[in-house]
């Protein structure tokens, strides 16, 4: 296997750099000379990158041939998929109302569910919560729906449901 190169961002380093220097003749040279040092380190880097394309276009080619031959179509383009849109918690009310809708969605009367599960189901479809400890968060907003959830006694983060 081959090693994987260390990056760098040279880009930076440079722009670093040239903020740093001045005008003289000593300092362009320097410039000049961290730039050489950094195309060096670059080449190696350039190399590798050139034959893991290479490899992965020849299995590509290989591939894509071996479909037609075998099923004497060409392999249909890959399905796009769609992008996740992440669904933010932000405001206090947002996360009281989702809160309490996916509580409920996730439980019958009776049931319990803990605040670790809906924490779970809120990640699960693409919601995150902006808290710095959310299910303590999840917690003291059920705690708030006293006519929905009753906090189990003895249990951290337990809930049930109260019977409608």
């Amino acid at each position: 296997m081959t090693q994987v190169p260390i990056l760098k961002d040279w880009k930076s380093l440079v722009e670093g750099k040239l903020k740093k220097t001045g005008h003289t003749e000593a300092d362009m040279l320097e410039v000049l000379y961290l730039c050489e040092d950094y195309l060096r380190e670059i080449q190696p880097i350039a190399m590798w990158i050139g034959q893991q394309q290479g490899f992965v276009t020849q299995m590509t080619r290989v591939f894509t041939e071996m479909y037609y031959t075998r099923f004497n179509k060409q392999p249909p383009p890959r399905p796009a998929e769609a992008p996740i849109v992440e669904i933010h918690l932000d405001t206090r009310e947002r996360r009281k109302q989702t809160v309490r809708d996916i509580a409920l969605s996730i439980t019958k009367p009776g049931d319990v569910v803990s605040d670790e599960a809906i924490y779970e189901e809120l990640k699960h479809r693409a919601i995150r919560l902006d808290a710095s400890n959310p299910t303590a968060t999840i917690s003291t907003i059920l705690k708030g729906f006293k006519h929905q959830f009753e906090k189990v006694k003895g249990e951290r983060g337990i809930f049930r449901r109260r019977q409608e």
